[in-house]
This record gives C-alpha cells, structure tokens and sequence, in this order.
C-alpha cells in the first residue's frame, strides 16, 4: 500500500502539523509514502480546499481519493461560503474524515463514506513538561513579571485574532470579540489575560480601549508580525502549565487544537459549542450563548482560589477521554483501517 499525501501551506502552522503527524503515522504503521500519486494507491488530501488548487488537478484521475475536513464545513447554514467547492470536491471523494462528532454528522448526509479520525497530539511533550520546570521559572523564562500575575487569575489565549489581509479587523472564525466581551467587565484586579501568538493586533487594540489586563509574550507591532512573533510548538506546554483558565470563543472550526493541548495538560477550558470540543468538554465548559458564557467566567474568576491546590473532577475525565480518543495506537489503528476500506469498497 502507499499513500500520497497531499496538502499544505508551507508555513508550520495546522495545515503542515497535521501532514508531520499523517507522516510519522505511517512510518509507525509500516505504510508506505510516495511523492509519485501516480504510483499511489490511495491520494489522502488533509485540506480539502488544496485539492481544487491547480496544483492538485492532476489527482482528480485517480480513483481512491480521501478528504479532510480541516476547516469546519458548516453546510447547515444557508450562508456557507463555499458549498459549491464542496460539492465539486465531494465529486472526487471515495471518503471523507472528520475530527470530530460533530462534523460527521453534518456531512454523513451529504457524502459516501465518513470517518471520525481526531487529531494526533504529542503527548509525551506534554507529559514531560508537568515535571520540568515550576511556574516560578517559566514566568522568568518569558520575562513575565512576577508581580504582574501574583494573586491574579492568568486567563490565557493564544489562537490568531486578526486577519492577515487587513490587520485591523477580526478574524471571523476565532470570535476574538466575544473574548473582549467575556473580559471587560471582569474585575480587573482580578486577573490578567496571557496572549501569544502572531496577528494578535485586534485583541491587543481591544485590550487598550477597554482598560483589560494583558501580557503578551511577543512583540507588539503595527505591521504584520508573522515572522516575528510566531512561536514554536515546544513551548506551548509551558504556557498551559501557569494557564489558570483557556477560552476558546470560535466559532468556525475543525478544532481547535488548544482543546487537546489543554486537557492533556489538566488545564482548566472553556469553550464555545464548536468543532471537537463536544467530544473531548464536560457539558459544563460548553458555552451556546454569551450570557452563560460570560457569568461562568464572571464566577471563575471571583471564586478561584489560585493558592489552594484543588483536583477538579472533570479536568481528570477530559483528561482521561483525550488520553483515549488521542492515543496514537488507537489513531494509528482507525487509520490503518480507513485506508483499508478505501482499497477493498
């Protein structure tokens, strides 16, 4: 069997992660690689997008072709922007993956053959950082004042904000103004919003206009600070390890992966009902509404007690479930099995 893997953006971020992850994957299964599709028995595309790119037309002859949904394709709203590429790219699919629950059900009728596949994580790199270093010198490592989050809640978010074309405005999918909505009528003495991340302009400006607490590790800059600002994978575990409380507030997304790196590191999270977060969050972390949303971050932040050391229950059972669901025996194991389907139907 050898797989084509197709895909990719060329700047490390979800899209070249998730094709590393596909092909250390099958190395540990023995599978084979080829960068000939035509020597390929399956063309495995893990951005469904790339594949209507010209550079991809060529595989449209081969006849095992399996898509990735990556980006959350909501075809539920009568607004979706791109329905007619998914049905061109559906033409083509022998199958489709899904990350999560989620979106399966909403393509199940729509498409052939869909698989739930959730995203690979490492998580021997976040197993090891609980016993590296103490938050003390973490602080010290990303020159963090102490004084600055002594006693304070440390509310982290480290997804882009911004859109790239025009570095004033929000990116639609991460929900960045629902995050200044959960934030700015906190109380301020409180906490302290930790950012990272490049294109953090629209929150950052936020931050400013309504007085909200923040450290941002990174440089800030009017200009576009992809290049500047990005920050290696491997020290992300650091900055969930003095994380008291992770929002997310998409609301379009396949993901995202900061739901996996935070329950694999214990770390508190909430969450907006989006992509895989249904599958990996208790209900209870699960926010369909602003208000909700909003008063139970009022009241984290009000009752938390940073200094007594407390194991809350369900940051141990989205622990365990993400444990399960994101082994890479078990992912190794349903892709194997895909690819089986895929040649023998």
């Amino acid at each position: 069997m050898n797989i084509f893997i197709n895909g990719k953006d060329g700047k490390g971020w979800a899209i070249d992660m998730l094709r590393n992850d596909f092909e250390k994957a099958l190395i540990r299964l023995g599978i084979g690689q080829t960068q000939n599709f035509i020597k390929a028995d399956i063309i495995h595309n893990i951005w469904w997008n790339y594949f209507l790119s010209k550079t991809s037309f060529p595989l449209r002859l081969k006849k095992n072709i399996i898509l990735s949904a990556v980006n959350f394709i909501d075809l539920e709203n009568e607004h979706y922007f791109l329905k007619k590429e998914f049905k061109k790219a559906n033409s083509y699919a022998k199958a489709w993956i899904s990350p999560s629950e989620k979106q399966k059900k909403i393509l199940e009728p729509f498409v052939k053959n869909i698989f739930v596949l959730p995203y690979y994580i490492d998580f021997e790199l976040f197993k090891s950082a609980k016993n590296t270093y103490p938050k003390q010198k973490i602080l010290k490592k990303y020159n963090i004042p102490h004084d600055l989050v002594k006693n304070k809640i440390i509310i982290s978010s480290f997804q882009r904000d911004t859109l790239g074309t025009d570095l004033s405005k929000p990116k639609w999918q991460k929900g960045p103004e629902l995050l200044i909505e959960l934030l700015k009528d906190l109380p301020k003495e409180k906490f302290i919003l930790l950012l990272a991340g490049p294109r953090r302009h629209f929150v950052l400006n936020q931050c400013k206009k309504y007085n909200i607490p923040y450290h941002y590790i990174g440089k800030e800059m009017q200009e576009d600070d992809i290049t500047v600002n990005s920050l290696s994978f491997d020290k992300m575990p650091d900055l969930y390890k003095i994380t008291d409380l992770y929002l997310v507030t998409s609301k379009s997304e396949g993901g995202p992966k900061a739901i996996l790196e935070t329950t694999a590191m214990k770390v508190n999270i909430f969450s907006t009902d989006v992509g895989l977060a249904a599958d990996f969050l208790e209900k209870k972390n699960i926010f369909k509404d602003t208000d909700t949303y909003k008063k139970a971050v009022y009241d984290f932040v009000v009752n938390f007690d940073k200094n007594k050391k407390i194991r809350y229950s369900d940051k141990e059972t989205q622990y365990k479930r993400c444990t399960h669901l994101c082994s890479y025996e078990i992912l190794d194991t349903k892709l194997k099995n895909i690819y089986k389907f895929v040649l023998t139907n």
